[in-house]
């Protein structure tokens, strides 16, 4: 009777990989390996063995893939039922444009600045703004940072499509010192859209201090 050893360096010669042979003679891969580890291969058996590898690979990559899709649909259907509750179709506007004003807005004595690169961002605190505030349009101001691969002329007008400002109402974009040779592909640029009212601006700072001392927060 053939011994497993011998089985392990007969399949390893005709290329079958540590996996296989563990399985077929059921032994671990470790001892697999450690019998088989001077075996010399053939361009067959070499070949077989890389198949092998190719192959688990893509099976590995389209297994991950479809695990986060799984995982990508569990979280889009715990968002829609979150979305759905009554509780978050309360959110108070106001407070959510102090979170954001809190997060990444410019605290400046002349009033209340916000600068992302997010148009998303940029959209929901505009119009969490508009919301909670009685605005004047003509007093907004906007500042466009931009690389010197960025056409100006159509990075003013998807901001001001963004924002709903007019593009007389935006300064002079600034360019970013930029080699050219690395362009992000889809950057829009970044934006500091203003409004000048201090009144405003220390509205939002005092809701968000508030909130932070109503959860234990230092101030």
């Amino acid at each position: 009777m053939i011994s497993q050893r011998k089985k392990t360096i007969r399949l390893r010669q005709r290329g079958y990989s540590f996996r296989e042979i563990s399985e077929i003679i059921g032994i671990s891969k470790s001892t697999a390996s450690l019998w088989s580890r001077k075996v010399k291969l053939s361009k067959k058996a070499k070949k077989r063995i890389n198949n092998i590898s190719i192959k688990g690979r893509k099976k590995a990559v389209e297994t991950n893939k479809r695990k986060r899709e799984i995982e990508n649909k569990l979280i889009v259907e715990k968002v829609e039922k979150y979305f759905s509750q009554a509780v978050c179709q309360k959110i108070d506007p106001k407070l959510a444009c102090a979170l954001l004003y809190w997060c990444e807005g410019g605290k400046y004595d002349s009033g209340v600045v916000f600068i992302n690169s997010d148009p998303e961002i940029i959209k929901y605190f505009l119009y969490t703004f508009r919301k909670s505030f009685d605005l004047e349009e003509k007093k907004f101001r906007a500042l466009v940072h931009l690389h010197k691969y960025h056409n100006k002329e159509k990075q003013l007008k998807f901001w001001s499509d963004i924002t709903n400002i007019p593009v007389n109402q935006f300064f002079k974009p600034y360019f970013k010192s930029n080699t050219g040779k690395i362009k992000r592909k889809d950057y829009q640029g970044c934006i500091s859209v203003r409004y000048y009212n201090k009144k405003i601006s220390k509205e939002l700072i005092l809701i968000y201090k508030k909130l932070s001392e109503s959860y234990g927060g230092v101030g």
